[in-house]
């Protein structure tokens, strides 16, 4: 597979340069990061949350983990839960299950940002697949998210 035909439609409608970095078979972002030889702050994840109200994309570092509480707040929505895997090929029917791109707003989808993913000189995501990250500048990538929330999502583990 190659990168997903809504991340590609999207980044061709917002005018964003970018390149495509392949890498060995991975299975979670910090993996894809360790493949690619970058930098595991450098990669942004996709966690998809849900509630009764709908979809979350949480966006946040590769090497940090989802702070909840943080989600709740910026939100104001109490309920949300991880989806389930089973689940996850519906929000994103054209990508691989778990290769999930960052760009909540090109599936329509809430998305909210971390900020520290804003000032990233580069940023790599997953593309759709498990063997290829988009690489795009730091200030582009953050561009893309002006019109989402962002907030401090992440809890970094020493």
């Amino acid at each position: 597979m190659t990168i997903a035909a809504r991340v590609s439609q999207y980044l061709r409608d917002q005018s964003v340069d970018f390149q495509l970095v392949q890498h060995p078979h991975s299975q979670r972002s910090a993996e894809s990061a360790r493949a690619a030889r970058v930098r595991e702050d450098q990669v942004a994840k996709a966690v998809l949350l849900k509630d009764d109200q709908g979809y979350v994309l949480a966006v946040l570092p590769a090497s940090s983990s989802l702070d909840m509480r943080a989600v709740h707040d910026e939100t104001g929505r109490r309920h949300l839960e991880m989806v389930e895997e089973g689940e996850l090929s519906r929000a994103f029917p054209d990508c691989e299950l778990g290769a999930l791109p960052p760009l909540g707003q090109a599936y329509g989808i809430t998305t909210v940002l971390d900020n520290s993913l804003r000032h990233r000189d580069t940023v790599y995501f997953e593309a759709g697949d498990h063997e290829e990250l988009v690489e795009m500048d730091g200030a582009r990538f953050a561009k893309l998210f002006e019109d989402c929330q962002s907030c401090d999502l992440s809890k970094d583990w020493p």
